[in-house]
């Protein structure tokens, strides 16, 4: 993905001002996407119907001044950064600006290469400060009401796991629910735990159906069978050494896709083969005893797939893997990093930020991983 321009708005009242900005950036659309405004009304008008990074407004203007402008578009538009231009009578004015907000300020007159140094200085400044946002708060992975359905499923997955494993191994297990005779306690906190699993589904069915949120997320999970085969392909040939780049994933990789569909997949056969072991006297009224006894084959050999897959696979890929070992934070805070975003799902951060992941890990960042090899390396030729 290609950069995706500055968005800048210029406003003042000399129309030399602006055609000058219009002629000098005009073989540099690729970095900066130029708009211009007479007044600081018009200014601010187009202000209120398009988010812009960045706004140069002249300090002295008849009307709404740039003062006034720096003043009102702060509140319109606080993640926009605002510079002055001034003449040199004004320089103290535009000093004073920066107290209230301005970013950095320039002289009339100005060269183009003057003027382009300074805008290109105010487009690093306003990168650099966005990357050490990103780099602190991270960026949101799940919302609190996915976050609670996860924690749900831990939680209904994990007592579903210790009552119904005894079963495979009933002299072990005996006694291990506080008392000899246990298959009491155990049935009941097993069919709590199952009735929570169902109501956490029909919740979820409901919430990616008839929320934003959750059909947002559907729509970006729903499998793309061309894209992800070839995703998949790619990380094996990867894996093995037969491809230099990862392939690139969006909010989920085919990984995820996976899992979660397995997820689904696992719950339906598990919550409809227990309704059969759960009713069986009402099912045997309207089955044969072999409809039964499959159920109970099913039910049991699914479940010890759901837990090798939780244990093992899961475990490992989500929580265990390098960069993240000890565990995986962003069940806890569905928030996931900035390094983590670049390295895992770089067309997301794409699509949320604008700007290109490539260009991003060699933006010099801590996190992007290469500063301590070159470091390394620098050290080594010493």
């Amino acid at each position: 993905m290609a950069q995706a321009p500055l968005k800048m708005l210029v406003i003042d009242d000399e129309p030399i001002i602006l055609e000058s900005y219009l002629k000098v950036f005009s073989p540099l659309r690729a970095e900066f996407d130029v708009t211009t405004a007479p007044s600081g009304e018009a200014g601010l008008a187009k202000l209120r119907e398009t988010p812009f990074d960045l706004v140069i407004t002249d300090l002295k203007m008849p009307g709404l001044d740039g003062l006034g402008v720096l003043e009102q578009g702060r509140k319109i538009r606080p993640d926009t950064d605002f510079a002055m231009m001034t003449g040199y009578a004004s320089v103290d004015s535009a000093v004073g600006a920066m107290k209230f907000g301005a970013t950095d300020f320039i002289e009339k007159p100005f060269s183009q290469d003057e003027l382009v140094r300074f805008v290109r200085s105010l487009a690093e400044l306003r990168f650099s400060r966005i990357r050490k946002r990103e780099e602190e708060a991270g960026f949101e992975r799940f919302s609190r009401p996915m976050l609670t359905q996860h924690i749900v499923l831990i939680l209904t997955f994990t007592l579903l796991s210790i009552t119904g494993v005894p079963l495979f191994f009933p002299e072990t297990f005996k006694g291990v629910f506080f008392f000899d005779d246990s298959s009491y306690l155990r049935g009941l906190m097993h069919r709590i735990s199952a009735v929570g699993l169902m109501f956490l589904s029909f919740y979820h069915i409901g919430y990616i159906l008839l929320t934003e949120d959750g059909n947002k997320n559907l729509r970006a999970i729903l499998p793309s069978i061309p894209k992800d085969l070839k995703e998949a392909g790619g990380n094996i040939m990867f894996t093995f050494g037969l491809r230099k780049d990862r392939p690139k994933a969006g909010k989920y990789s085919f990984f995820e896709k996976f899992e979660y569909f397995g997820v689904v997949w696992g719950s339906l056969v598990m919550v409809l083969t227990g309704l059969v072991m759960w009713f069986k006297d009402q099912v045997l009224l309207i089955a044969p005893l072999w409809f039964f006894d499959v159920a109970k084959v099913v039910h049991r050999y699914e479940a010890i797939l759901a837990i090798l897959t939780i244990a093992i696979w899961h475990m490992y890929n989500v929580h265990l893997k390098a960069g993240v070992f000890p565990m995986s934070r962003i069940w806890l805070t569905g928030r996931i990093s900035r390094a983590e975003m670049l390295h895992e799902h770089p067309l997301e951060f794409e699509a949320l930020t604008g700007r290109s992941a490539d260009a991003e890990h060699g933006a010099g960042g801590p996190d992007d991983g290469k500063s301590e090899d070159r470091a390394t390396r620098q050290g080594g030729a010493k």
